[in-house]
């Protein structure tokens, strides 16, 4: 059989995807082109590989799940040859392809970018941001990353195709403004009744949409703990949500790994209280990169920063709380 890998290449993109249309948008591809290439393949096959109901969605037949595993193998091995071919035997450079969610910006970033530049052979430190570690888990299988910091929880089904250290427990912290008091606080969170009215930001919340999981703790823990106050704003991200409560107009959640990289001009306007609610995170790399020296130098030195460096700075010590 005459089966190519753009053929095996495209198959994968459209089980990831979803659907043939995700696929055509992340692959640069038009939709006939890769529709045409599936039906190639099919009758190679001779049998469906795919199922596709009226909404454009799709699942796999009992053979496509045998042809989405070996495709995933082929695919990977492939990937890691070519990559392992050009470390060794081309031009020995060190180029990173990172990624990281909007949480982990300025601090983070300067520091992972001097990492990767001290590494001798370096030539490129390409950043990637997304709005979840889903996104990035999804990036890493396509080849499209070879590093990324991710919640833990998003590698349940590829834990065993990556290099994987756990670097913190990040605690999701309570954001106020500042011109909030601790008895005004305790009040809200009380259900006190009051002489006088407590501040309008208390009546709202910023709801952080771009992380389901943690959206939904986060709807919960405003239910339990402050259930009069109602989600007047949305934000993608947990930057833009404390820029709303720097303001004075809301409270919201954001992750203590954030707070290194906001700047000290936004940060006096804002104090961090402790919430049960937390994520572990890892750094993730392709296992096969890990044989090259350079790609296990910068992994290592990412592992000793987040941990010797940035865990610390990440800590409620320092920041203004409520007693």
């Amino acid at each position: 059989m005459d089966i190519s890998l753009k053929q095996l290449e495209m198959f994968r993109a459209v089980v990831v995807a979803g659907s043939i249309t995700k696929a055509s948008r992340r692959m640069g591809l038009s939709q006939p082109s890769i529709s045409q290439q599936l039906a190639k393949l099919e009758e190679m096959l001779g049998t469906p590989l795919l199922r596709r109901n009226r909404t454009g969605l799709i699942s796999l037949t009992p053979a496509g799940e045998y042809w989405f595993r070996a495709s995933e193998t082929v695919l990977q091995q492939m990937a890691n040859s070519v990559d392992e071919h050009r470390q060794r035997f081309i031009d020995n450079s060190v180029s990173l392809q990172i990624g990281v969610t909007p949480t982990l910006r300025g601090r983070f970033v300067a520091a992972a970018a001097r990492i990767a530049r001290e590494e001798p052979g370096f030539t490129k430190f390409d950043l990637f941001y997304a709005l979840s570690s889903n996104e990035l888990v999804e990036k890493l299988r396509l080849h499209q990353l070879n590093c990324a910091i991710v919640n833990i929880d998003s590698l349940a089904e590829d834990r065993n195709s990556f290099a994987v250290t756990e670097l913190f427990q990040d605690h999701i912290a309570w954001v106020v403004p500042a011109g909030v008091s601790a008895a005004e606080i305790r009040a809200a969170q009380k259900q006190q009744p009051r002489s006088e009215p407590l501040p309008e930001c208390m009546a709202h919340f910023v709801d952080v949409y771009s992380n389901p999981q943690l959206r939904t703790q986060s709807e919960e823990w405003y239910k339990h703990n402050l259930p009069t106050a109602t989600p007047t704003f949305r934000a993608m991200t947990y930057a833009a949500a404390t820029d709303i409560v720097s303001e004075g107009l809301a409270t919201t959640h954001c992750p203590m790994s954030m707070v290194p990289n906001i700047p000290d001009s936004e940060r006096v306007k804002l104090q961090f209280l402790p919430t049960e609610i937390s994520r572990n995170v890892a750094l993730v790399m392709p296992k096969h990169l890990l044989t090259l020296p350079s790609y296990a130098n910068i992994y290592r030195k990412l592992v000793d920063f987040c941990r010797d460096e940035y865990r610390h700075e990440m800590k409620f010590e320092g920041i203004r709380l409520v007693s």
